[in-house]
């Protein structure tokens, strides 16, 4: 039944695309985290990185604007994993973390980090033009007024996590996979 519930929250933010336009309720930074949490319900860790069934499932944030995007996880599960977030500022402190939401506004910048984190199995998430290519596994864009992501299935693979059939299918795009 959750998971039923949480194919369907995804498929309203995906599929809907909801708007972020000014004159609506919701601010962009609100949907963002929304589709954060909803990445992380939709992703599985190799082991050892999440083999306690209630082990916090520690995502971390970079950028401007990362404090505001923790708030807005506080309190909220991804499956019966706690999320425990932290805000970061150096590329050492995402040894722990399972999933990073990376905002940095220099390509190069974000360019290292996910050198930096390629080899280990952490769900990176951005919301750049370069973020795939750099690297990254799952960017976020802003498409007609909503937001909508695509997917590099390579560097999903590459790093060990593996994401959910459903959440690929509702990708404006994948990279290194089945063309939608």
């Amino acid at each position: 039944m959750l998971a039923l519930a949480a194919t369907c929250a995804l498929a309203v933010l995906a599929g809907a695309g909801i708007s972020v336009r000014a004159e609506q309720a919701i601010p962009e930074q609100q949907v963002k985290a929304a589709y954060i949490l909803n990445f992380t319900r939709y992703a599985n860790w190799p082991a050892p990185a999440l083999i306690e069934p209630h082990a916090p499932l520690v995502v971390c944030m970079v950028g401007p604007g990362a404090a505001d995007m923790a708030r807005q996880l506080q309190h909220r599960a991804a499956g019966s994993h706690p999320l425990e977030l932290r805000i970061v500022s150096r590329v050492e402190e995402t040894e722990p973390c399972h999933a990073v939401y990376l905002a940095l506004p220099e390509r190069s910048r974000q360019s290292a980090w996910l050198t930096r984190m390629r080899e280990q199995a952490i769900l990176t998430i951005g919301d750049s033009a370069n973020f795939l290519a750099d690297g990254g596994m799952i960017n976020m864009m802003l498409v007609d007024g909503s937001i909508r992501f695509e997917v590099n299935l390579t560097a999903a693979k590459h790093s060990g996590v593996s994401l959910n059939p459903r959440m690929l299918a509702l990708a404006e795009r994948v990279v290194g996979g089945d063309s939608k």
